[in-house]
């Protein structure tokens, strides 16, 4: 299923193919990871592939496992965990909001913190928050950090 693999102490670390991600994240629900900890990315700009991943907790021996996959930072989608666990549905719509990225079967893609439109989502490392004040703000409401 994996394309990797690594643990440390009681966490496991897998990587997988994009076909992959939900189906090792429906196996391990299946075996006994019933609590997800969170979904979240990493923008590898410099590779033009968003990490995205997952943390799942398995009480019965304390066990934690993070699974990780790439995809494109062009037109990034995912399958979505929310049906497998419900909370995932809010960490997802936090990673679309903030990344951009895309979880399909989500409902509840909507914005959740910015109440501005961004051209560029503000945690890709190609956003330009110096940028984003000056066209958001008046020069005379901003300090210069320049």
């Amino acid at each position: 299923m994996g394309v990797g693999h690594s643990i440390n102490r009681n966490v496991n670390y897998l990587k997988v193919s994009k076909p992959n991600y939900l189906v090792v994240a429906k196996y391990l629900k299946d075996h006994g990871f019933h609590r997800l900890l969170t979904v979240s990315a990493v923008d590898w700009i410099e590779q033009e592939k968003f990490e995205v991943y997952f943390i799942a907790h398995k009480l019965r021996g304390n066990l934690y496992v993070k699974v990780t996959t790439l995809i494109p930072r062009d037109n990034p989608v995912i399958p979505s965990l929310s049906e497998l666990w419900p909370n995932a549905a809010v960490h997802e719509r936090e990673t679309w909001e903030l990344f951009g990225i895309s979880f399909e079967g989500n409902k509840f893609l909507k914005p959740l913190f910015l109440e501005d439109h961004f051209e560029i989502p503000p945690f890709r490392k190609d956003f330009d928050w110096r940028e984003y004040v000056r066209k958001a703000y008046s020069e005379k409401e901003v300090m210069r950090y320049d």
